[in-house]
C-alpha cells in the first residue's frame, strides 16, 4: 500500500501515522500567503465548517509537516516549480507549509516543501507562508485499502 492515498476530492490519508491532511492548501484555497493568524483561522474555520465531515482540523506539529516531504515525490507548486510532496495533493499550492504554534512559545516551524529545509522564523505576524490543515483520524475510522 502507497503510504499516501487520495480519500475522495478533499483529503489525503498518510497511512503510516493515520493522519488526513486537506489535499488543498491555504494558497490553493484563498489564492494568497498567509501569517500565522491567518493559518490558525484557516484550519479553524475548516472544523468549523466541517470540512469533509470532520471538525477537528488544526494546523501540524513539525514532525507532522516533515512527514509530507520526500524527495523522491514530485508535485507543483503555484508556480509550477517542483515540490516534494505526493502527486495525490492538488497541485497549484505553496512551496512552503506552517506548523502549529510551539507550546509555550511566540514561535512557529516552516517547511519549504522544495528542499525539505525547515525555518524557525521571527515575526508570528509578518510570516507569509502556505498553511495544510490535518487531523489525526479516529481508531475507529477505516483506511481506504485496509
Amino acid at each position: 500500500m502507497r503510504r499516501f492515498i487520495a480519500a475522495g476530492e478533499l483529503t489525503v490519508i498518510d497511512t503510516e501515522v493515520r493522519l488526513m491532511w486537506t489535499s488543498t492548501d491555504s494558497m490553493n484555497d484563498l489564492k494568497k500567503w498567509v501569517n500565522y493568524q491567518e493559518a490558525a483561522d484557516y484550519a479553524r474555520e475548516l472544523s468549523e465548517k466541517k470540512y469533509a465531515g470532520f471538525d477537528n482540523w488544526r494546523l501540524p506539529t513539525r514532525e507532522e509537516m516533515g512527514t509530507l516531504y520526500d524527495e523522491s515525490y514530485s508535485n507543483q507548486d503555484q508556480f509550477k516549480k517542483e515540490i516534494h510532496i505526493c502527486d495525490c495533493f492538488k497541485p497549484g499550492g505553496g512551496f512552503s507549509m506552517i506548523a502549529g504554534i510551539i507550546s509555550g512559545r511566540m514561535r512557529t516551524w516552516v517547511l519549504n516543501i522544495r528542499t525539505g529545509e525547515f525555518d524557525q522564523p521571527d515575526g508570528l505576524w509578518t510570516l507569509t507562508e502556505a498553511a495544510r490543515a490535518v487531523r489525526t483520524m479516529g481508531t475507529d475510522e477505516v483506511v481506504p485499502g485496509e
